[in-house]
């Protein structure tokens, strides 16, 4: 038997050595030439890992809510400005969609792409809470200690996405709409993260959604063409 085993090994090897360089000879000529990553991929790549970093952080942190066998006392409202958070992230991340169509020829543009990410992300963080093993946990309580760093990351990241626009694309394509709805956005943050007053908080968060939901239905075209038309 192990004779047999020793006369076929060859052969084995022969036939493999055979197969090898005719796998590489099709796999070259399947392999597209000239083809390399633009460099709008390769940044917009930087900026999808930490947007996807701090969505990653809330639906982690909901995960962790849901498994632990502490007590959590459960909040709707630090509920429903996670889902916004997240949401408002995957909003930032498609827009920048549209910066494929300009040129970025200088360091700061690409600062800028990154830059707005950060804030939002310092956001996901702070309000997700750390949950204990053998305490209880008052969500509510935590969303109110913790709402002055995460609204003022917010309103910075609201006008950072702004400044982004301003640097990117240039204070010629300057829109005029989305640099008022983004200064409306700052301010309410603001406004957020030094009130205790529940209803405004909702009202704000009603009103966040609201603008998002109009932005569900926006045409992709849009993204396109914006700054072609602009």
């Amino acid at each position: 038997m192990a004779k047999c085993l020793t006369r076929l090994a060859p052969n084995r090897l022969q036939v493999i050595a055979q197969l090898i360089p005719k796998a590489d000879t099709r796999a070259l000529l399947l392999r597209p030439t000239g083809v390399t990553m633009s460099k709008f991929e390769f940044l917009m790549m930087i900026a999808s890992v930490v947007v996807a970093v701090g969505m990653t952080e809330i639906v982690g942190g909901w995960g962790r809510l849901a498994r632990t066998p502490a007590s959590v006392r459960f909040d709707w409202l630090h509920l429903g400005w996670t889902i916004y958070i997240l949401l408002y992230a995957i909003q930032y991340w498609i827009g920048m969609w549209s910066y494929q169509q300009l040129e970025i020829g200088y360091v700061g543009q690409i600062y800028f792409l990154v830059i707005p990410t950060i804030f939002i992300v310092l956001a996901a963080y702070v309000i997700t809470p750390d949950v204990p093993l053998d305490a209880e946990l008052d969500v509510r309580s935590y969303y109110w200690r913790k709402r002055r760093v995460v609204f003022l990351s917010l309103a910075t990241f609201s006008v950072a996405a702004w400044m982004a626009d301003l640097v990117i694309a240039g204070v010629d394509s300057l829109e005029i709409n989305f640099m008022i709805l983004s200064i409306l956005t700052a301010a309410s943050m603001v406004l957020l993260a030094f009130s205790s007053r529940s209803w405004i908080h909702w009202l704000v968060l009603g009103i966040s959604f609201l603008l998002l939901i109009v932005n569900f239905f926006t045409p992709l075209s849009f993204q396109d063409a914006r700054w072609i038309e602009s």
